[in-house]
This record gives C-alpha cells, structure tokens and sequence, in this order.
C-alpha cells in the first residue's frame, strides 16, 4: 500500500469511530449497527468491511488510538516519576470525559480498561527502562496490575461523581493520602 492510501484509510478509520462515537451518544453500544455506523460516517458498507469486521473492531480501534495517544503524550513529556505518569494519565482521560461517559453509559469500561493494561508495559519502559523492565520481569505484571486496578477504580469513581473535581486535586489529594498517617 503506498502512503497515499495509507492516509486515506487511516481517515476512513477515523471517520468510521467518530461515527460509532455519534451513534452511541443515542444508542447503546449492543443496539448499534453497522449500518448506523455507516450512514452516519457517510461511508459505504463496503468501505466499513474494507477495515473492520464488525463494530467490534471499531470499538478496538477507537480503544487502540485512544491509548496510542495517551502513550505518546506520556513520551512526549519525558515523564520519569510515577505521580507525574498517573497525573498525566488523569489528565488525558479528563481531556475525553465525553468519550468516557460514553463507554460508562454502555458499560464498556472493562474492554477499556483490559487495553490499559496491555500499554502499561510500554509505558514503564518508557518511564523507567527496558533494562529495568527486565530485571523485574517476573514481578512487572502484578505490580502493573496493582498500580491500574487501583488507578481504573479511581477512575470509575470519578466518573460516576460527574468528574466535578479536577485531576490535579484529584491526583493532589490521592498523592497525600498516600503520605500521611490514613493508610
């Protein structure tokens, strides 16, 4: 595939999840169909079937960007500490609240979810080493586990109280109750 075409349908990708994102904001996810996806991205069936099997693979899509660029801000910003890595990650999640609300309306957080763990492996090596990463490898996925099983549930709690705090408290007084004498 040359780049042109590989431009075109990463924008048919694209116009296809943003679509599935419209549809949900009426639909629960489990009542969508292809065709509503379709006629609202304004794409042919066969244009749909060309990049994706189903919805399915549409939400994975949207999932897989989603993290791709939370991931790319995490590098981007050369975060090496953990607060400053879960700060971000609330932050990001905070800039999507629509998109978040969306998956809680049609209780897809746990697909969500499942997708960060996955990325957690990068992003520790990313923030820490791969050198690291490996010395600990037996131990990476439980303490990966641990550290986003606890900052997932924050999340869903944050989400169910309206987000009406900012992250930056958010994270401000997550961090203090880790330091004071409450745990």
């Amino acid at each position: 595939m040359n780049n042109t075409n590989g431009i075109i349908a990463e924008r048919s990708k694209k116009t296809v999840a943003n679509a599935m994102l419209k549809v949900m904001k009426i639909y629960d996810y489990r009542e969508i169909t292809v065709t509503q996806i379709t006629q609202e991205a304004e794409v042919s069936r066969k244009t749909f079937y060309r990049h994706f099997r189903d919805k399915d693979e549409v939400l994975k899509h949207l999932f897989d960007s989603l993290y791709k660029e939370c991931v790319s801000t995490i590098k981007d910003n050369e975060l090496h500490h953990y607060w400053d890595v879960v700060q971000c990650f609330f932050d990001f999640w905070e800039s999507h609240a629509k998109i978040l609300n969306l998956m809680k309306q049609s209780n897809l957080l746990p697909q969500l979810f499942e997708e960060s763990y996955e990325r957690s492996f990068e992003v520790f090596r990313s923030v820490k080493s791969a050198d690291l990463s490996e010395q600990y490898k037996a131990e990476l996925p439980y303490l990966l586990a641990y550290s986003l099983g606890g900052m997932n549930s924050m999340l869903i709690k944050w989400i169910e109280n309206g987000m009406s705090i900012p992250s930056s408290t958010l994270i401000s007084c997550l961090r203090e109750g880790f330091s004071s004498e409450m745990l």
